[in-house]
């Protein structure tokens, strides 16, 4: 199927300018019809989708490009993308821990302050 840009910002929950902006950046290559107006599909969809979920786990922009040029150049890229998607994880994962140590501390001041109401209603 084909998509207008408003459908397709719809479908991806990225706006207009969002999409314009990694069409620009070349993130993201889309086809345009007789009157120059930008035509999304499917595939659009798919590399979205997977585009957002690396951009979730961090991965900037310029890695993002890198991991998209080795796509095009094919299989012979397949342990750059490899090794590109491996340290991502590693850094996500190191982030994750660095995010639970906060929760924690902010469980045990949760508890502290709970314990001091308490104790102010006594």
């Amino acid at each position: 199927m084909t998509y207008k840009i408003h459908e397709f910002s719809k479908m991806t929950g990225l706006t207009p300018y969002t999409l314009r902006f990694y069409e620009k950046e070349g993130l993201i290559t889309v086809n345009r019809d007789q009157n120059n107006i930008r035509i999304y599909d499917d595939r659009n969809k798919e590399w979205i989708d997977f585009f957002l979920h690396l951009k979730k786990t961090g991965m900037t922009i310029e890695d993002l490009k890198q991991y998209l040029t080795w796509w095009y150049e094919g299989d012979s890229t397949n342990q750059n993308r490899l090794d590109l998607l491996q340290k991502q994880k590693e850094l996500a994962l190191k982030e994750m821990e660095q995010i639970q140590q906060g929760i924690e501390v902010l469980d045990y001041k949760i508890e502290v302050y709970k314990k001091r109401v308490a104790d102010q209603k006594k």
